[in-house]
C-alpha cells in the first residue's frame, strides 16, 4: 500500500489513477448495456395525402422558324438592284430585289409585233370548216361527259339512300331488341341482388358489413326498374311507333319515285315523322340514362361488399366463397348492363345519322339529281345541234391561223410575264435569312431565304418507350436555355413522325412543338426544353413512390395499422418519378410505410458502436414525415 500511496502522489500517477477509474467505469457501463433492451425496430412512414401528380415527356432540341421561304427569279438574268439586305424585316409583298429589264422589254415588243402579224392572218380566214368541225366535236364530248357525270351523281345519291334505309332500319332494330334485353337484365340484377341481401347463414363483423353494403344498392336497384318500367317502357312504345311511321313515309316515297310521279308533297309527311322521331330518340335517350343511372350506386355497393369479404381478417374464410361468387356474377351482370345501355345508345345514334342521309333523299336531292339526268341530255343535245349549224355555214378552214394566233398571244403574255417577274416581291411577312447574289452578278436559285419568324417551333425527338404517349394537340412549357429572361412560354405539340428514324443505333422519332406567343428574345438555332403534359390530376390522394412494394408482380402498400406495418391491396392510378396517385385502398391522413433508411458509417449518438451494441426485444418505434 505505501508503494501504491507514494505513486499516486506523483503527477504521471494521479494520470495512471484516473485512467483505472475510468476503466473500471467504463466496464460497468459496457457490462449495463450489454444487458439492456436491444432498441426499438424504426418504421419510416408518410402520411397519405391529396396533391396533384403530373406526367410529362422532356423534349429538347433547338429553335426554327415555323417555315423558310426560298425565293428565287422567275426570269433568268443579272441582277440590277437589291432593295434588301440580311437581317431586315420585311412586309408580304415588299419589292426585295430587281433584274436587268433591257432584254425582257426588247423581247415583249418582238412578241407584240408577231401577236399583230398573226392577227391579221386570222381575220381573213375567221370562218373555216375546221373550226366549226371542232366546235362539234367539243360539243359532243362535253355533252358526253356532261350526262355521265350526271348519271354518276344519281347513280351514287340512289346507292347512298338505298344504304341508308337498310342500315337504318337493321340498328334501330337491334338497339329496340337490345332494350328490351336490358330491360330483363334490369329485373334478374334485382333478384340477384335481393337474393344475396336474404343470406343470414353467415356471422362476423366484416360479413355484417358485406351486407351492410350490399343492402345499400337496393334502392337504386329499385329505382332503375321502377324506371325502366315506367319511363323506359313508354319511350320504347313511342320509339317503335315513329320507326313505323318513318317507315310508311319511305314506302310512299319509293313508291312515286318507281311511277315517275310527283313527291314534293311526300318530303314534307317524312320530315314530319322524322321530327317526330328525333323526339322520341331524345326521350328514350334519357330514359336510358335514367333507368342505367343507379346500376354505378349498385356497382359501388357490390364492391364495397367484396372489399370487406376480400380484407386480410376475411380474405381466406372458405365459408365467404359462395356468397363471393355470387358478388363476382352479379357485379359481372352490373357491367354488362351498363355497356348494354352504351351500346343500345350508340345504335340510336347510327339510326339517326342514316336517317339523315334518307331525308336528304326525300327531301329532293333523289328527286333533283333524277330531273338534272333529263335537263343534261336535253341541254347536250342542243349544244351539238347549234354546233352543227355552225359547221354546214362555215366553208374556210381557220385552224392554221388560230393556232398562229394563240402562239403569239402565249408569247405576248410569256414575255410580259417575265419583264413582271424581273422583280422579286416577299411572299408574307418575315426576316431575310441569306442572299446568294450580288448586283451585277447573275441571279443565283435560290437567289435569298426569307424565315418567318412570327412563328417559332422547337423541333427535337422522343424515344421509342414515350411516341405512344404524347399526342397532336397536347400542351407543352419551353424553355429556352440561352434566354432566361424569356419567362415560361407554351405551346402545342403539332407534329410527330409516323416512322421512326435511326440516331446512333437508336429509334427516335422527330417532333414540333409550336410556341404559342414567341419571347422576342428567342432566335432561331437556340437550344431549349419543352416539357410535354401527357396527363395531369388535381386533388387527388399520393404516395411517395418510395412507398410502393412489388412481390411476385403484386404492388401493394404497407399501412401502419395499430403500430403494425399492415400488407394493404390498392389501386394505383398515374405516376411520376417521384409521386404516385392511389384510387382506393386508403384513405387521407393513413401512415403508410417506406423502406428502411441505409445505414451509414458514422453511427449516431447514443447508439451502441465498437462491437459492443446489445440485442433484445421491444416494439417499433415509429418515426413521421
Amino acid at each position: 500500500m505505501s508503494v501504491l500511496r507514494g505513486i499516486l502522489m506523483t503527477w504521471p500517477g494521479r494520470v495512471f489513477a484516473v485512467a483505472l477509474v475510468g476503466l473500471l467505469g467504463g466496464g460497468a457501463v459496457f457490462v449495463s448495456r450489454a444487458n439492456a433492451p436491444a432498441a426499438k425496430t424504426e418504421l419510416r412512414t408518410q402520411a397519405v395525402t391529396k396533391g396533384s401528380v403530373i406526367q410529362s415527356v422532356a423534349v429538347s432540341g433547338s429553335v426554327a422558324a415555323m417555315n423558310q421561304t426560298k425565293l428565287t427569279f422567275r426570269s433568268s438574268g443579272k441582277i440590277a438592284e437589291i432593295y434588301v439586305s440580311v437581317g431586315q424585316q420585311v412586309t408580304a409583298g415588299q419589292p426585295l430585289a430587281k433584274l436587268d429589264t433591257t432584254d425582257l422589254e426588247a423581247a415583249l415588243a418582238q412578241a407584240q409585233a408577231n401577236l399583230v402579224t398573226a392577227q391579221n392572218n386570222y381575220n381573213r380566214t375567221a370562218s373555216t370548216t375546221s373550226d366549226a368541225q371542232k366546235a362539234l366535236n367539243q360539243a359532243r364530248q362535253q355533252a358526253a361527259q356532261d350526262l355521265a357525270t350526271a348519271q354518276a351523281a344519281l347513280s351514287k345519291l340512289t346507292a347512298n339512300y338505298t344504304s341508308a334505309k337498310n342500315n337504318s332500319s337493321l340498328v334501330m332494330g337491334a338497339a329496340y331488341s337490345d332494350l328490351l334485353t336490358y330491360q330483363t337484365g334490369i329485373n334478374a340484377i334485382y333478384s340477384q341482388l335481393d337474393a344475396a341481401t336474404q343470406v343470414q347463414t353467415q356471422s362476423g363483423a366484416d360479413f355484417k358489413s358485406a351486407m351492410s353494403a350490399l343492402y345499400g344498392g337496393l334502392t337504386p336497384i329499385t329505382n332503375a326498374r321502377s324506371f325502366s318500367s315506367t319511363l323506359l317502357f313508354a319511350a320504347l312504345s313511342d320509339y317503335q311507333r315513329s320507326r313505323d311511321e318513318l317507315g310508311v313515309a319511305i314506302n310512299q316515297f319509293d313508291t312515286a319515285i318507281a311511277a315517275g310521279g310527283d313527291t314534293s308533297s311526300l318530303s314534307a309527311g317524312f320530315t314530319s315523322a322524322m321530327n317526330s322521331y328525333n323526339l322520341t330518340v331524345s326521350r328514350l335517350n334519357s330514359a336510358i340514362d335514367a333507368t342505367n343511372g343507379p346500376l354505378s350506386q349498385v356497382s359501388s355497393a357490390v364492391t364495397s361488399a367484396q372489399a370487406f369479404l376480400n380484407n386480410s381478417s376475411s380474405r381466406y374464410n372458405a365459408f365467404y366463397d359462395e356468397l363471393r361468387g355470387d358478388l363476382a356474377a352479379l357485379l359481372a351482370a352490373v357491367t354488362n348492363e351498363q355497356q348494354l345501355a352504351s351500346n343500345t345508345k350508340t345504335k340510336i345514334t347510327q339510326g339517326t345519322t342514316y336517317l339523315g342521309t334518307v331525308n336528304d333523299a326525300i327531301g329532293g336531292s333523289l328527286a333533283t339529281a333524277m330531273q338534272n339526268v333529263t335537263t343534261t341530255t336535253q341541254r347536250g343535245q342542243q349544244s351539238i345541234d347549234a354546233a352543227q349549224t355552225s359547221l354546214n355555214a362555215k366553208p374556210y378552214d381557220v385552224a392554221s391561223s388560230q393556232a398562229s394566233v394563240d402562239n403569239a398571244a402565249t408569247a405576248v403574255q410569256t414575255a410580259q410575264t417575265n419583264l413582271q417577274n424581273a422583280v422579286v416581291t416577299a411572299p408574307s411577312a418575315g426576316v431575310v435569312a441569306s442572299i446568294a447574289s450580288q448586283v451585277g452578278e447573275t441571279a443565283a436559285n435560290p437567289f435569298m431565304v426569307l424565315a418567318n419568324t412570327t412563328s417559332l417551333v422547337l423541333h427535337g425527338t422522343i424515344g421509342e418507350s414515350d411516341v405512344a404517349k404524347v399526342k397532336l394537340g397536347l400542351v407543352a412549357n419551353v424553355a429556352v436555355d440561352a434566354v432566361s429572361s424569356a419567362g415560361r412560354m407554351t405551346g402545342r405539340v403539332t407534329s410527330l413522325d409516323p416512322v421512326a428514324t435511326i440516331q446512333s443505333g437508336v429509334p427516335v422519332y422527330g417532333i414540333d412543338v409550336t410556341i404559342d406567343l414567341p419571347n422576342a428574345q428567342v432566335k432561331p438555332g437556340m437550344t431549349g426544353t419543352a416539357t410535354v403534359i401527357i396527363a395531369s390530376k388535381q386533388g387527388v390522394l399520393t404516395v411517395p413512390n418510395l412507398a410502393i412494394r412489388t412481390t411476385n408482380g403484386r404492388r401493394y402498400l404497407q399501412v401502419l395499422k395499430d403500430g403494425e406495418a399492415v400488407d394493404t391491396d390498392v389501386v394505383f392510378g398515374i405516376a411520376n418519378d417521384t409521386t404516385t396517385e392511389v384510387v382506393s385502398g386508403v384513405a387521407e391522413g393513413d401512415l403508410v410505410v417506406l423502406p428502411a433508411a441505409r445505414a451509414t458509417a458514422t453511427a449516431r449518438p447514443g447508439a451502441g458502436g465498437g462491437g459492443f451494441g446489445g440485442g433484445g426485444g421491444g416494439g417499433p418505434v415509429i418515426i413521421g414525415r
